[in-house]
């Protein structure tokens, strides 16, 4: 995040925030109290932005999550090779409760300091802090749901943490908490932050960066379409008023089709509504380019290209779809030690002189998702004619005629068909198929639902048992 490198922000990394990896094994701070350090707003100014400092570090297992377990990646295994044989185990469904791509302990990293920020921020006096406290409280609330969000649609039943921890005199070893409460704490906290939130902030980088009111409700949609599919709560038409919400609000627009690119480019786009960021000019870089990009012999930074965009995507889009060019292409016969494989161009990274750096954004929420929400929970709701113009903004958007399909059930095919090419790699696919019962018809295979709980954590805390179905 921006500005985060700084002296005091490290202090919090370290010290307030609880840097450690798992939940079960954190320790008290050592070099400052709670108390002796929320003293002003900049000190609640720097504790949320370490909580934002907390998502950065797993967008590659974000993708591998969300993408490479479903049909729109695939491990090369025939042209390059395995360079990451965790990823060849989530797309083959052989998952290990040893594996680095299911553990849970950057979650509850977040989670931590933002309960650090809710259960201390109330009690600073100084006259500083009274025109901020709504707005960094709310920013809590929206990262605390925003981490369970990931949690229980991984994991399911997780251990539910609302108190900071600071102190080894606390119980650690907390069970489980059904999903259903989870989602209900989800709902509770996101409610409570669209409350408190801003529409939008002084600066473009800190709207599309921080958490606002249109955040707030866009995961509010997301959490009742997930309700409503994969519970069956039948919440449809409150997935499609807060996503209407959403829609109406004019900080969001599409980007045309000419400049679809730049969603990936040019960063924080009026697009973009919660979008996490990166700068290599502060040192602040993810694993994305090296995972996606092609290995080169023009650029010092290449890449591994570790995952490539599956045949069944390359083929999925339709001839004019503006949207191909900037999601994928073929790699360089003249620069490029594996020539003409379909290579993921979302996450370029940024060049300089032959110097590579893996600095792209990734983007949570943006309008296009928010869009095809609406238009299922409208279709799901029987209203068919308006789901339809919905699906077309997006058609229209890539150069593409309206849908031909009329009837819920061909646009809910047609819906999931759009989703499928215009969100890509950016984490949502896997979860799509999984909360709409479509995963086995999709993908041919028939797939564990949930990650294993990590065994590092049952170790700590057998109250963690049972095991997750399968493992």
């Amino acid at each position: 995040m921006k500005n985060s490198l700084n002296t005091l922000l490290t202090v919090i990394l370290l010290s307030l925030a609880s840097g450690c990896t798992d939940v079960l094994d954190q320790v008290p701070p050592s070099a400052l109290t709670q108390g002796s350090f929320f003293q002003n707003a900049a000190d609640a100014e720097a504790a949320i932005i370490a909580a934002y400092d907390a998502l950065q570090g797993d967008d590659t297992r974000r993708v591998v999550w969300g993408d490479a377990r479903a049909d729109n990646l695939k491990v090369p295994v025939e042209t390059i090779g395995v360079t990451d044989p965790g990823v060849l185990d989530f797309q083959n469904d052989n998952i290990s409760n040893s594996s680095g791509f299911a553990t849970w302990g950057s979650f509850y990293s977040g989670i931590n300091r933002v309960n650090n920020v809710l259960a201390q921020v109330p009690n600073i006096k100084s006259p500083t802090i009274a025109s901020v406290r709504d707005r960094i409280m709310g920013e809590a609330y929206f990262l605390r749901a925003f981490n369970y969000f990931f949690l229980v649609r991984l994991w399911g039943a997780v251990p539910l943490v609302l108190e900071p921890t600071t102190s080894l005199d606390k119980d650690l070893q907390l069970p489980r908490t059904p999903a259903d409460k989870i989602q209900e704490q989800i709902l509770a906290d996101l409610k409570e932050a669209e409350k408190l939130l801003p529409v939008t902030y002084a600066s473009t980088i800190e709207t599309r960066g921080r958490a606002t009111k249109g955040a707030a409700q866009a995961l509010l949609s997301k959490v009742y379409l997930w309700r409503s599919s994969y519970n069956q709560t039948n919440e449809w038409q409150l997935a499609a008023d807060y996503a209407a919400n959403v829609i109406a609000n004019p900080t969001y627009s599409l980007v045309s089709g000419a400049n679809y690119g730049t969603l990936f480019t040019a960063k924080n786009t009026t697009e973009s509504i919660f979008e996490l960021q990166y700068n290599n000019a502060n040192q602040e870089t993810n694993g994305l380019s090296a995972y996606f990009m092609p290995r080169s012999s023009k650029v010092q930074t290449g890449g591994n290209q570790t995952l490539i965009p599956s045949p069944k995507l390359v083929e999925a889009f339709e001839p004019g779809d503006l949207r191909k060019a900037a999601t994928f292409y073929l790699s360089n016969p003249q620069t490029d030690q594996f020539p003409n494989l379909p290579t993921v161009a979302k996450y370029q990274g940024t060049v300089i002189g032959n110097a590579r750096f893996s600095d792209s954004n990734y983007i949570f929420l943006r309008l296009a998702d928010v869009i095809l929400m609406q238009a299922e929970a409208l279709a799901q709701l029987g209203k068919t004619t308006e789901a339809a113009l919905l699906v077309n903004q997006i058609r229209n958007r890539a150069g593409l005629a309206n849908t031909s399909a009329t009837t819920k059930e061909a646009l809910l095919l047609a819906i999931e068909q759009e989703r499928f090419v215009e969100l890509c790699f950016e984490g949502h696919r896997w979860y799509d198929l999984l909360r709409t019962g479509r995963a086995k018809a999709v993908l041919g295979v028939d797939k564990k639902p949930l990650l294993p709980v990590p065994i590092t954590e049952i170790m700590l805390n057998p109250n963690l048992l049972p095991q997750n179905p399968g493992y």
